[in-house]
């Protein structure tokens, strides 16, 4: 199974309460980042296979790694063989907000581990209904990051997998 199959079975495996944490004197359960990423986690290790080489690590601070000159980004999941760069395969980045700082941030990380031969950048967005191409597009540009070398999945809701999305054109091209 690669990659991107395994993380969305393992989307489909995380409970209502891990997607949206029930919440003492509030009435909605309320999304939670570091709540579904670990349980994310816990999936992923579950579904993946003992083949691999690489490792999955999460929220790896790269602060203290004196490769990392250019900032020190903390990504969410990243997929590789830890000690050197050379087998630097995959980043997840988990958003549930998906407002311009947020996702500024994340397409950060993308451009900061690009440049250390990571191969593959994943945007996992959970709990909203569709992906605002249109800012992931001019976020792109800003970042100068290829909006085309990122998989964006979306996970709507807890008890399905996430599906996998495609940008559509018009989000591609230049604002007017």
């Amino acid at each position: 199974m690669d990659l991107i199959q395994s993380i969305l079975v393992a989307t489909s495996n995380i409970d209502k309460h891990y997607f949206a944490l029930p919440v003492a004197g509030v009435k909605k359960p309320l999304l939670r980042e570091r709540v579904y990423c670990y349980e994310l986690y816990h999936q992923l290790r579950q579904v993946l296979s003992d083949e691999t080489q690489l490792v999955l690590t999460a929220e790896t601070d790269k602060r203290g790694n004196p490769t990392f000159t250019d900032g020190h980004p903390i990504p969410d999941f990243i997929f590789h063989r830890p000690g050197d760069h050379q087998e630097n395969s995959a980043v997840v980045e988990v958003e549930c907000r998906v407002s311009r700082r947020h996702l500024r941030k994340e397409f950060r990380t993308f451009k900061c581990l690009q440049a250390k031969r990571y191969r593959q950048f994943i945007l996992l967005l959970f709990g909203i209904r569709k992906v605002p191409w249109r800012v992931l597009a001019e976020l792109a540009r800003e970042v100068d990051i290829n909006l085309n070398e990122i998989v964006v999945l979306l996970h709507t809701e807890p008890g399905v997998k996430a599906t996998r999305q495609k940008a559509p054109n018009v989000a591609l091209e230049p604002p007017d």
